[in-house]
């Protein structure tokens, strides 16, 4: 397989005991979380009330009396209602009073985080049967690139107890770190999100070697957007197979699982809903076309890494934060230290989390955060 440049320099990168230490500092806690709900959408205004009917004409022949005036319209600070039209005055009679005018509604609040809308059932909605996932059971699947090479891929899944046909499920793909497997992430419980967020299928993708029969080069180059190729066919295979909700898919990744979560940023942003990124960069130039879509980010990255450096996270993170249109200034937000990025697009934020003196490992806040990140969506 022929890499470009700059795959070849992190392939080496990982290929070296540099890729041994990031294997080593993957593990993470068991904590189990409760599962999260979804994220509401923003409030809608309230309508403006009815207008009074004319009063009816006094003596002589009875006046006609005024029309209803029409309520306001509901909206964005509600349309002022029209009043109620004067009524026909009889022989000696008054006047009709008009309707009285409907008041504004209010503006809606913006939610945090609206989901986008509810999405078409999949294939697999109201099937009868689905494979069978878990670490005994993994899948295989054929993968076309962008060259039209095709290979097969390997991958396991989990289902979250209880799985139900009739019940659209968010999807979770755990991509491993560098010299990783995605049996390890599966016993690692998906970087321990799994026990936090437990209402969605998981996924762990299976990455290609670097350097044939040398397990430690394991990893997601993206070679002519073979990896690429391999998350859009994992997508229509679930599709076909179990009832997803495709406005809820999801990435993370630590180390080269997180660059390959950047890569995902870049490329699918139009089909990932959220990315939780640990240690990670964006190497640009790997044959990549970044999708002018937003995406929703929670990064976090040591500022003592000397493997996958604070400054390429950094980097990665800006191009998130400029596709988001977000601006410069930013608020706390738990767990500490992460800081949330003021002024991005509606429902996708970006939260940023540098850990101070921390090296080339997961922060023990990351799985819990990462999955509260989730929930919202």
């Amino acid at each position: 397989m022929r890499l470009s440049r700059t795959s070849q320099l992190f392939a080496s990168l990982f290929a070296s005991t540099v890729i041994a230490a990031c294997a080593g500092n993957n593990s993470t806690s068991n904590t189990t979380g409760a599962a999260g709900s979804g994220g509401g959408a923003g409030t809608t205004g309230n309508a403006g009330t009815t207008g009074n009917a004319g009063t009816t004409g006094g003596a002589g022949t009875t006046g006609n009396a005024g029309t209803t005036g029409t309520g306001g319209t509901t909206g964005t600070g509600g349309s002022t209602s029209r009043g109620g039209t004067t009524g026909a005055s009889g022989r000696g009679g008054t006047t009709g009073a008009a309707g009285t005018t409907g008041s504004a509604g209010t503006t809606g609040t913006a939610g945090t985080t609206g989901t986008g809308g509810s999405s078409a059932p999949t294939a697999g909605c109201n099937a009868t049967t689905w494979p069978m996932g878990g670490a005994s059971n993994p899948q295989m699947i054929d993968v076309t690139d962008k060259t039209g090479a095709t290979m097969s891929r390997q991958f396991y899944f989990t289902l979250p107890t209880g799985y139900s046909s009739a019940t659209k499920y968010p999807v979770v793909y755990a991509w491993h770190y560098a010299g990783g497997t995605a049996s390890g992430i599966v016993s690692q419980r998906y970087y321990n999100v799994q026990p936090m967020f437990t209402n969605a299928i998981y996924v762990a993708p299976q990455g290609l070697l670097s350097t044939p029969g040398d397990a430690t080069t394991s990893g997601w180059p993206n070679t002519n957007d073979q990896d690429i190729a391999f998350a859009r066919a994992m997508i229509a295979w679930f599709n076909t197979n179990f009832c997803v909700d495709s406005t809820r898919i999801m990435s993370t990744g630590m180390s080269y699982g997180g660059i390959m979560s950047h890569t995902v940023a870049c490329e699918m942003s139009d089909v990932f809903r959220a990315v939780g990124i640990m240690s990670g960069a964006f190497f640009g130039g790997r044959g990549t076309s970044c999708v002018a879509h937003p995406i929703a980010a929670w990064i976090t990255h040591g500022d003592a890494d000397t493997m996958v450096t604070f400054a390429n996270g950094e980097s990665a993170r800006d191009r998130i934060l400029a596709t988001n249109h977000c601006g410069t200034t930013t608020q706390p937000v738990d767990p500490a230290p992460c800081v949330q990025y003021d002024g991005c697009d509606a429902g996708y934020p970006v939260v940023w989390c540098p850990v101070a003196g921390e090296g080339h490992t997961i922060p023990s806040f990351a799985a819990a955060a990462i999955a509260t990140f989730f929930k919202q969506f």
